[in-house]
């Protein structure tokens, strides 16, 4: 039962195993037929009209029969199944070639039996040139199969066929005479379609047992099985050799080799292929094909040049003939490899050279650093980044940005020297690997640069320098080829921050900071949600911290939010330690959101416990040019029900310069909406008083370096009193940050101030912590304290 089911399991479904059967019945009631008495015998002793002509017309019926089935389930494996399609078509081919062969062969037999062609035997040699014909489409199928997926024959592999054919055949003609073989004595024609027909039969051997190798097909029953039919046929042809019976067709096996061979495809054309090995296919075995078969044709050549005597008659010359054209054969397929091999440098050139400067590129200076670091070479890899080179795109078009480039590159080779290696990597970064091992050996190599690149360039009539950071990293510090080029990177990044046009060289310092760097990112985008957040990373949690804005009577009146980090191995972060992260990677319009929907909703929570609170939050500029920051204030004040009127939005003159109209449109409707504005850190940047006019805010907030030097500058004085009344004539209610001590705090009240904050006060304070503040200072004043 396992072995019908491993049978079933083994067959395509749908597969046509009648005709398969019908195939290999035929088969064998032919081969027996044939084992007791061969056809040519029954053609000898038949008479015109005699008792053979019935059992003639059978057995070419049974060929016929035979053939075509066989032909039918090649066909139908052929259109139905996809996988090794081309392979299917031509075996089909070969089957419907024999298939006519046989027809025209079995016609021929009955009619010599019959009468009109008696004596002749024109059946016999119909069928022979039928099967060579046949071996044309059996060759094309094989090579096929060696061809992992694309299924398609090179060019060469006809010209190696065909070089085998005649090489095979010149070499048979060549040792007939010798070996005594009464094929020697047949008609010239005779003789060399008997050849003709072994060689191409060993061909197809030759080129199935590679098949086996190159193919990855060796777990392939299938192959197997047709390698042996092909060894068999190969056999039974050999027999004829020293037997003119056999020779002749006439023996009681002569048929056995092409019966076994097309039942086998039939066969094998409705099992399941096996996953061929994992084996490329390259042109290294048939190239070393062709020059045995070049070899062989030289060397029957040379006999036949030397024989004398018996043998130097026609079948030498035929023998010769055919050494030639197979010699011609193969040796067309050396100049065709010789043409892709030229070719084939010409393109592995180009794969790893940069087209626009002619430098090694990306791909081959990893092939450099891979080959030395397996070799255990140490060498210095130098990242250079040109300076500036976007302006120059922008400014002047890309053909003098390409030509600034290519300048790049000569004063790169130049400087790297005989025994450096110059790569472009891309855009404007290039690389130079010195094949030295220490660090500062290359500075030699960075003066020369500096050098090279202190004198201007000029191209269409403009002056340009080519000046670049350059990185500087030594393979003992790194593991492998990309951690090598991550230090040269992570260098010239620092030099091009400390101002350009230097070098730095890589310390472990450095690195260390420039990944603890990379991982406060990391961790940033994971703490605000953001889509490119990395997995398996504790942020911690961002917490709101808030500061009282005191009035001048004394009372809190509002709060002001500012965002703290609390990080699992940094502790409690600032601002300071973290925004500039969040503007260089995008990643302000979260952390305003986070803020933003935080504060609102303790905002909400003290106002229903009876604190009622002024909530003041930051925007930047990236929040001021964002059409959404609307909606997100709309959809913080709905989620959360704090009054528009309650919440205080602050922005600095300098955020709004980024975009000013659209700045002043999108806070213009935010007021609409009953939210307040903020001029924010006045008295620092522009400090434009055409912005006074133009935003419409409530509030102005002076900033901490007005308020320092009050009491103490009478200028400072003067100026923060002038900006007072200036405010109070614009309706604005003032508030002074920075208030640390009682004498500033005195001085800001009697200079009109009406709010301040700072550290006098408080600090900024959790939530919880605010609370406890608060109560003490009602406590103090002798106010209810809420029950909340």
């Amino acid at each position: 039962m396992d072995v019908l089911g491993t049978a079933r399991r083994a067959v395509i479904g749908g597969s046509p195993l009648p005709a398969v059967a019908l195939c290999l019945a035929s088969a064998v009631v032919l081969t027996v037929a044939q084992a007791r008495v061969p056809t040519g015998l029954l053609l000898e002793a038949g008479t015109p009209g005699g008792d053979a002509l019935w059992p003639v017309a059978v057995r070419s019926a049974l060929r016929l029969l035979m053939f075509t089935s066989a032909a039918v389930v090649l066909t139908w494996r052929a259109r139905a199944v996809r996988a090794e399609t081309p392979v299917w078509r031509w075996f089909a081919r070969t089957a419907w070639v024999a298939a006519a062969s046989a027809a025209v062969a079995g016609v021929a037999d009955c009619l010599t039996v019959a009468g009109p062609l008696a004596g002749t035997g024109g059946g016999g040699a119909l069928l022979a040139v039928g099967v060579l014909a046949a071996c044309v489409p059996m060759y094309q199928g094989v090579i096929r199969w060696n061809r992992h997926g694309t299924l398609l024959a090179e060019p060469g592999d006809w010209l190696n066929g065909l070089g085998s054919l005649f090489a095979l055949t010149a070499l048979g003609a060549l040792l007939l005479p010798v070996v005594g073989s009464p094929v020697a004595q047949w008609p010239l024609w005779q003789e060399q379609l008997w050849l003709l027909r072994l060689a191409a039969e060993t061909t197809l051997l030759g080129t199935a047992a590679t098949v086996l190798h190159l193919g990855g097909l060796r777990r392939d029953a299938r192959t197997w099985a047709l390698t042996a039919s092909l060894a068999a046929t190969v056999a039974v042809e050999l027999a004829g050799v020293l037997d003119p019976a056999a020779a002749a067709g006439n023996g009681p096996l002569s048929e056995t080799g092409w019966t076994l061979l097309v039942v086998t495809l039939a066969v094998a054309a409705v099992l399941r292929a096996a996953p061929p090995l994992a084996r490329p296919v390259t042109t290294a075995a048939p190239t070393a094909g062709a020059f045995v078969v070049l070899l062989a044709c030289v060397a029957v050549l040379v006999a036949a040049g030397l024989s004398t005597g018996a043998l130097a008659d026609t079948a030498i010359r035929t023998a010769a003939l055919a050494a030639g054209i197979g010699a011609v054969s193969v040796s067309i397929r050396g100049v065709r490899l010789i043409r892709l091999l030229a070719d084939l440098v010409v393109h592995r050139r180009e794969a790893l050279t940069d087209d626009l400067t002619g430098l090694a590129n990306r791909r081959a200076l990893h092939q450099r650093l891979r080959g030395d670091f397996d070799a255990g070479r140490e060498l210095t890899l130098l990242t250079v980044d040109l300076d500036g080179f976007k302006q120059v795109n922008d400014r002047f078009g890309h053909s003098v940005g390409d030509e600034l480039l290519r300048r790049a590159a000569a004063v790169l080779r130049t400087a790297a020297g005989p025994h450096g290696f110059s790569a472009r990597l891309g855009g404007d970064e290039f690389a130079v690997v010195l094949p030295t091992p220490s660090p500062e050996a290359a500075r030699a190599v960075v003066d020369t640069l500096t050098r090279a690149t202190s004198r201007p360039v000029v191209i269409d009539g403009r002056r340009l320098l080519v000046r670049g950071s350059i990185g500087i990293a030594g393979s003992r510090d790194a593991r492998d080829p990309e951690q090598l080029l991550a230090l040269a990177d992570a260098a010239m990044y620092r030099a091009k921050a400390a101002g350009g046009a230097g070098a730095a060289v890589h310390d472990a310092d450095a690195t260390r900071a420039a990944a603890d760097r990379a991982l406060l990112v990391e961790e940033l985008k994971t703490v605000l949600g953001h889509p490119d957040a990395a997995d398996g990373i504790d942020p911690g949690r961002l917490d709101v911290h808030y500061q009282p804005q005191v009035g001048g009577d004394g009372r809190v009146v509002g709060v002001e939010a500012l965002v703290r980090w609390r990080h699992p191995r940094c502790g409690l972060l600032t601002p300071d330690a973290f925004l500039p992260l969040v503007e260089e990677y995008g990643l302000v319009p979260a952390l305003t959101d986070v803020v933003l929907r935080q504060a609102a909703g303790q905002a909400v929570r003290w106002r229903a416990a009876g604190w009622d609170l002024r909530l003041s939050v930051n925007l930047s500029a990236v929040c001021l040019t964002r059409p959404a920051l609307v909606a997100l204030v709309d959809d913080v004040l709905t989620a959360t029900g704090l009054p528009p009127q309650r919440l205080v939005l602050e922005v600095t003159e300098t955020s709004i310069m980024a975009d000013a109209v659209s700045s002043v449109a999108r806070l213009t409707e935010l007021s609409a909406r009953g939210v307040d504005i903020s001029i924010d850190d006045y008295g620092t940047g522009y400090s434009s008083l055409a912005y006074l006019r133009d935003l419409p805010a409530v509030e102005l907030k002076l900033d901490r370096s007005l308020v320092a030097d009050v009491g103490v500058d009478r200028r400072a004085d003067d100026i923060v009193a002038g900006t007072v009344a200036l405010a109070h004539r614009l309706g604005l209610r003032v508030v002074a940050e920075g208030v640390e001590t009682p004498e500033v705090l005195h001085a800001l009240r009697a200079l009109g101030c009406d709010e301040t904050q700072g550290y006098l006060h408080a600090r900024p304070l959790p939530a919880p912590e605010l609370e406890r503040w608060l109560a003490r200072q009602l406590e103090e004043q002798g106010a209810h304290v809420p029950a909340g």
